[in-house]
């Protein structure tokens, strides 16, 4: 499409492509969520007590949707257009603490050290997807005549 002024032109773009707002808010769920499920299922001393499985429990859950929350992220970067690196930074608290907790067994502390790598990348990660310029290669993209 163009504009009216013949030197102009512009691509439109579905709304969800364009905004970084809704992704940034996935990726901060995904955030809040991984780190809630980390605190849920840290056990320095673990006992087999209704309070405990529960907390466990829940926090597993957390984690399930914190993963699949990364995890959607991820794909509406790649989507988006972002830089490879934002894609494995914000699909790291999936990949690296959600496969721990999933795996390992509640006393283990391995989640939570995975988890110090996984959150500080996906923030970074939220970060240069909100400051990157979204490109596709191949779509023209207007320049600024000044």
């Amino acid at each position: 499409m163009s504009s009216q002024n013949g030197k102009e032109r512009y691509v439109v773009r579905p709304w969800w492509r364009g905004r970084s707002l809704p992704w940034a808010g996935l990726v901060v769920l995904s955030i809040v969520l991984t780190g809630v499920a980390l605190e849920r299922t840290a056990f320095f001393v673990y006992e087999p007590v209704p309070v405990f499985i529960e907390r466990l429990r829940v926090g597993r859950l957390c984690m399930l949707a914190g993963s699949a929350a990364s995890l959607a992220a991820a794909i509406w970067s790649q989507v988006r257009g972002n830089p490879l690196w934002v894609t494995v930074c914000v699909a790291a608290p999936a990949a690296l603490a959600g496969l721990a907790t999933m795996i390992m067994t509640p006393p283990s502390l391995a989640p939570q050290i995975a988890g110090l790598i996984a959150l500080p990348a996906a923030l970074a990660g939220l970060v240069g997807g909100v400051t990157a310029r979204n490109r596709k290669p191949g779509v023209a993209q207007a320049s600024p005549e000044w």
